[in-house]
């Protein structure tokens, strides 16, 4: 007898083998493209050109005693015509502050070290843990003029009072010297203090309710290092001295330019710039950044290094405001990442064995160049997140939640940056003449739309239910939208910031009017050249349980099961809901009792809520 919502077997096998035979084909062609992390790179100077910005005169919420939040509203529109479907908005909140700087350790210890730098940097490819402290404060440098309260402190500094590292240099553990170039004053004491491990500088807001007075930027770092370091500027140029004014975010990326191209290093600054922007995701999971200790080279000549490729910062204002203002959603950025494990039509009560496979063929790469690079591949507008990622080791939560398709989904991000998140961001296409069923997936759809009580939330997870509903048995909104001969989709309209004395600042309207949905890399036929590993291959597919079970509770909470549904109803997949009402569904009445299956929803989407 045919299962209502199991898979076969040989469905089953088969979408484990499609998760394997994708990221294999992923992997052969990452490794044949010996550019593609630096064309992922150079993303960062225009990605996501519809991403909201911080304005000035936001107002803040500092009524909590761990952040401090700015927040504002995404509209979106479901419908050409106002009166079919009405726009609604959904409140975003960025943190803004922290209550304690993210550790970072620089370390030369490989077991602790969680640094992966891509291979086309080879042995030179140690600046990064030093321009990544550069980015800190350039980061915060610009948040401190964004957002109201906020400041940067820094000291004046020289090499004679200067001490970075947690132990003074000696025989046994020696100083790294920095080769600034020729540089003023100025410049050398900006690089002395942001190599300072005693905190040469602090990036603060007031906030009356934290302890203490004073939380931190969202980049700032508690930086140690077990070797200190020299800062040496060649001689030679006019010097001024450096005054009691802190260092402009626009003079230090002058700094961080001018050292860039002294080094020909300017794709290391990229890189840096993407591990600045994941400290926020490191903060959230609570997880110290471990940074192999830098190899310099000892030359202090570079002038035939010079490389002019890349730029080594964003040459366009805004477009550092955008990445900024993106890094502030630590959650939005982790929803990003997990969105590269979505297959747009695999269903949900299959979808672990698309993960089992999936992961099957990614556990088994070692080497963690080839991971980072197989993920990049899969979305590369993304790719440079991927980067950031690997580099603070924030892959490793993330890589843990694909695992377990338990990533969280931010519709507003995916719009922001054209990444497809989700079954429901897709158009529902006019109906059929005659046709007298609908998707299941498309019942979805135009519940959220409709955005009636019960479903203003989208659901949890981003594979969309099997099968089809007869109209019949819908509910009323959704056969009005069904019938009324239009195309539904979900449309993003612009972003509103909630700022001082009640003024409202939109951004976007006109830009971006319907929602690009980026196709994901991968999408391949039956390959029989790959080998699959069906070792990991779990018939007891907890995933899919779980995922099914979410989507049929959100689907069916309001008004419980048709009839026609009885079977699903009854599935152990559903069946063991923490409900009262265990009853066999009998009679013909068009819909079963929902039970308690909404509280278990409102129960589910708190627990969700309040996990990392």
């Amino acid at each position: 007898m045919e299962d209502a919502v199991r898979p076969s077997q040989q469905a089953a096998k088969a979408m484990f083998g499609r998760g394997y035979r994708t990221w294999a084909k992923l992997s052969e062609t990452a490794c044949s493209d010996k550019q593609f992390e630096r064309d992922c790179l150079s993303h960062l100077q225009s990605a996501f050109p519809n991403h909201p910005h911080f304005p000035q005169n936001l107002e803040v919420d500092n009524s909590f005693s761990n952040t401090i939040q700015v927040k504002g509203w995404t509209t979106w529109a479901c419908s050409e015509e106002a009166h079919n479907l009405p726009s609604f908005q959904d409140e975003i909140l960025f943190a803004v502050a922290t209550d304690a700087p993210t550790p970072v350790v620089f370390t030369s210890d490989v077991r602790r070290s969680t640094t992966t730098l891509p291979e086309i940097f080879g042995l030179e490819g140690n600046h990064i843990p030093i321009l990544m402290q550069a980015w800190t404060y350039i980061l915060s440098a610009r948040w401190a003029e964004l957002i109201p309260g906020a400041c940067v402190s820094q000291e004046i500094r020289t090499n004679q009072d200067f001490d970075a590292g947690s132990e003074m240099p000696g025989e046994d553990n020696p100083s790294i010297t920095v080769n600034v170039g020729a540089v003023d004053q100025a410049a050398a004491n900006w690089w002395t203090v942001i190599l300072s491990a005693d905190g040469g500088w602090n990036a603060t807001i007031r906030n009356p309710n934290a302890k203490g007075g004073l939380l931190h930027s969202p980049w700032s770092t508690k930086f140690t290092s077990e070797q200190a370091f020299v800062i040496l500027a060649e001689a030679g140029v006019a010097s001024s001295a450096p005054g009691n004014t802190p260092t402009s975010a626009a003079a230090a990326r002058r700094y961080l330019s001018d050292y860039c191209d002294f080094h020909g290093i300017n794709d290391q600054s990229q890189a840096a710039l993407t591990a600045a922007l994941l400290i926020p995701v490191a903060k959230y999971h609570r997880r110290p950044i471990e940074l192999a200790l830098p190899r310099l080279p000892q030359q202090t000549h570079y002038e035939q290094k010079k490389q002019k490729a890349a730029p080594s910062t964003i040459e366009d204002p805004l477009q550092l405001d955008r990445l900024l203002t993106l890094s502030c959603n630590a959650r939005g950025v982790k929803a990003l990442l997990g969105s590269v494990f979505f297959e747009p039509d695999v269903h949900s009560n299959i979808c672990g064995f698309w993960l089992q496979g999936s992961f099957t063929f990614l556990n088994a790469v070692k080497d963690p160049h080839a991971l980072l690079r197989v993920l990049m591949k899969r979305d590369p507008e993304l790719g440079f997140l991927w980067l950031g990622a690997f580099i603070t080791g924030t892959h490793t939560p993330c890589l843990r939640a694909g695992r377990g398709a338990s990533w969280s989904i931010d519709l507003s991000a995916a719009a922001w940056t054209g990444t497809y998140a989700s079954f429901i961001q897709a158009p529902v296409p006019m109906m059929v003449p005659k046709k007298d069923t609908i998707s299941r997936a498309d019942e979805c759809r135009l519940l959220y739309l409709a955005h009636e009580m019960n479903y203003t939330t989208p659901p949890l997870f981003p594979f969309a239910p099997f099968g089809s509903t007869a109209l019949d048995d819908t509910a009323i909104e959704v056969r009005e939208h069904v019938l009324c001969g239009r195309d539904h989709s979900f449309q993003y309209e612009c972003f509103t910031w909630a700022c001082k004395d009640r003024k409202m600042i939109e951004q976007g309207r006109g830009n971006a009017s319907v929602m690009t949905i980026r196709p994901k890399n991968g999408q391949i036929l039956d390959d029989d050249s790959i080998i699959v590993d069906y070792d990991d291959l779990d018939s007891e597919d907890e995933n899919s349980e779980a995922v099914t079970r979410n989507i049929f509770t959100w689907l069916r909470g309001k008004d419980g099961f048709p009839v026609a549904e009885r079977e699903i109803r009854a599935h152990e997949w559903i069946d063991n809901l923490d409900s009262d009402d265990d009853s066999p569904i009998e009679g013909d009445v068009q819909s079963t009792a929902g039970g308690h299956l909404h509280g278990w929803l409102i129960k589910t989407l708190t627990q969700r809520a309040n996990s990392i």
